[in-house]
């Protein structure tokens, strides 16, 4: 019949819609409790389904941890853009770059869910290792290549190596401010003081790294 969809597409959404409902209850979860005291059996509660298939979908406590790791990679990515810099001056560009990244950095979920990753990794170093591994900070370090080796040329400035160049602006971007957020939940800096550490972060790698 015209508008109902063949039973392999039903089922394969029902699978999605139940994948991403495990995913949505294990990040309240893992918010929570941390990766050690989580409890599969409330994501379940809470996803509904059964512990059977949240084992065939994710294999164990891990995969689903890994899953979620990896869903936060996609938002943290989501938010990291060099889109708006095209075609502007390289530090006016690196401005826009670098507020997007520390606001990324600032999230409250993405400070939550570094502080757990680090918090467990001396317990469960297999997860850390996994976590640093897992393609989320390549993508955005490879992204802010790309950036520098285009941009600087056409600034004048030569890049003898654009990873390099990159992780060091990265770096620059955290400093201070991601670190104090880690380890103070009233810290709140203001954009102004925000656009300010950027521009110090800037100026760094123009003027040394790239002059």
């Amino acid at each position: 019949m015209p508008g109902i969809a063949p039973a392999e597409t039903r089922v394969t959404d029902r699978g999605s819609a139940r994948r991403q409902a495990f995913l949505v209850a294990a990040r309240a979860e893992f918010l929570a409790r941390g990766y050690e005291a989580a409890n599969v059996n409330e994501v379940v509660r809470n996803a509904g389904g059964s512990l059977a298939t949240l084992y065939a979908q994710f294999g164990n406590k891990e995969g689903l941890f890994l899953a979620v790791m990896e869903d936060q990679h996609a938002r943290f990515i989501a938010d990291f853009s060099t889109d708006e810099a095209q075609g502007l001056r390289l530090e006016q560009g690196l401005q826009i770059i670098g507020l997007r990244i520390i606001h990324a950095f600032l999230k409250p979920d993405n400070l939550a869910f570094y502080r757990i990753t680090i918090g467990e990794g001396a317990k469960f170093p297999h997860l850390l290792q996994r976590y640093v591994g897992s393609g989320g900070a390549s993508t955005v370090r490879s992204a802010m290549a790309a950036y520098l080796a285009t941009h600087a040329s056409a600034d004048g400035r030569a890049v003898a190596d654009p990873e390099a160049s990159a992780s060091f602006f990265l770096e620059l971007m955290r400093a201070r401010i991601h670190y104090r957020a880690l380890s103070d939940a009233t810290f709140a800096p203001t954009e102004d003081e925000l656009a300010a550490h950027v521009r110090a972060g800037v100026h760094v790698l123009l003027h040394g790294m790239l002059a």
